[in-house]
């Protein structure tokens, strides 16, 4: 299980949690991706402790790798997937239900990336629809931590269904051209740009 944060960067994500569930969005906040900004990031920790902060407040939250090149979610929860969202958008065959994996955080819920060699490049848009549609009907609050958008194609894809998105930087790393990047991509699918989180 991811361990405990300190109590100054717990209560920054708590923050980051109530500012988001107070945005007057067209549509409620139900699904949100997070992705980094540049190539080579990840943005499996503030995933993760966002998806803590969702369930601590009881809200029943689902939280979803979906970067299928470089997964880590299991990791931070001590989790070991047998299956997971590559079989649901590969081939079809997986099952979501079958798939999800308790985090040991009361209310919040892990959809690893699972295994698959190689991982499926393309993501149809319909497929990454109807699997948005599945995860609303199970959870409240549901996070989706994927690669940079302006490299995946996967990522736009699942950004087109969702309510909004985070990008994550890195102070001192983040070039400013990768983030212009990241937006410019979300943005030509008007995927609403919630805001940037810093990160050390």
């Amino acid at each position: 299980m991811e361990r405990p944060l300190p109590q100054p960067v717990a209560e920054a994500y708590r923050i980051l949690r109530m500012n988001l569930e107070a945005l007057r969005l067209e549509h409620p906040l139900q699904a949100l991706l997070l992705a980094p900004a540049s190539p080579g990031e990840a943005a499996d920790a503030v995933a993760a402790h966002l998806a803590i902060a969702f369930a601590e407040a009881g809200r029943q939250t689902l939280l979803v790798d979906a970067d299928l090149e470089r997964p880590g979610l299991h990791r931070r929860f001590g989790l070991s997937p047998v299956s997971g969202l590559a079989a649901l958008i590969g081939e079809g065959s997986g099952s979501i239900d079958a798939s999800l994996m308790s985090t040991g955080v009361p209310g919040l819920w892990l959809l690893p990336a699972g295994a698959a060699e190689p991982p499926p490049a393309v993501l149809p848009a319909r497929r990454a629809g109807e699997l948005l549609q599945a995860l609303r009907r199970r959870a409240e609050r549901i996070l989706i931590c994927a690669p940079p958008p302006q490299r995946s194609s996967r990522t736009l894809a699942l950004a087109e269904h969702c309510d909004g998105a985070l990008l994550i930087v890195r102070a001192r790393r983040t070039h400013r051209a990768d983030l212009l990047r990241a937006r410019e991509a979300l943005e030509r699918l008007h995927v609403p740009i919630l805001g940037v989180v810093l990160r050390r």
